[in-house]
């Protein structure tokens, strides 16, 4: 069985997910950060972008949703966790349908990663791609960070979660794949100048990262990781 290696960027919450599950579950990985414009590395392990987990046994992830449960038997080589099954479809279905706000909530707060703003290049290619996906630039988005926070927060019912999660300490009560999730794909928000995120739900995202022994901090630097782009 040869070294675990993950290709990835630091600023996405996919490439996260994957850190995040294999330090959990303990599994010797090689880190290789990646440009933000490399695409080549991705099209020679057979996929159109990054992140790519390649396992000891060759097989390849992506770190999408859908394939963690099994990649997470895999890792864990423990059976399916019942209450984790019975609880991942409607999680699912939670985040897809904050997935696109969430994505033009956190676009204009990537910038505070270097992979993206420290090459004049890079930052102006990834200007012309918020402006493909959003139609607005990282400035204009931001901007519009209040209201976007709100509607987030209105139909994630993210009071309510934050509470729950204060009480049992774990979405499950235990660590699960659905803590990663969240931390991976939320945890960002704490950067979102001026907007006040629950306390508890920073104080689990904190716990969660803990449980991985790993920082949600990697990848930025750190003379901007409290600003946002404005």
């Amino acid at each position: 069985m040869s070294e675990a290696v993950l290709y990835f960027r630091h600023a996405d919450a996919a490439g996260l997910r994957l850190r995040l599950l294999c330090a959990w579950r303990g599994l010797n990985l090689r880190l290789e950060p990646r440009p933000l414009r490399d695409l080549e590395t991705a099209f020679d392990l057979g996929f159109a972008d990054l992140p790519v987990l390649v396992d000891g046994d060759g097989r390849r992830w992506t770190g999408a949703v859908e394939s963690l449960p099994e990649l997470d038997v895999q890792l864990g080589r423990t059976p399916a966790n019942p209450a984790l099954m019975a609880e991942w479809p409607a999680f699912v279905a939670w985040r897809a349908e904050l997935e696109p706000l969430r994505q033009r909530l956190l676009a204009p707060i990537l910038p505070l990663y270097p992979e993206i703003s420290a090459d004049p290049e890079d930052f102006a290619w990834y200007r012309q791609e918020c402006e493909r996906r959003f139609g607005q630039g990282p400035e204009a988005l931001a901007n519009d960070r209040y209201g976007a926070y709100q509607q987030l927060e209105r139909r994630g019912r993210l009071r309510q979660l934050a509470r729950i999660l204060a009480q049992k300490k774990f979405y499950l009560e235990e660590m699960s794949l659905v803590d990663i999730v969240l931390t991976a794909d939320f945890h960002a928000l704490r950067f979102l100048d001026g907007v006040t995120v629950p306390i508890d739900l920073l104080y689990y995202f904190q716990r969660v990262a803990g449980q991985c022994g790993l920082s949600l901090d990697s990848g930025l630097e750190a003379a901007r990781s409290t600003r946002e782009l404005s």
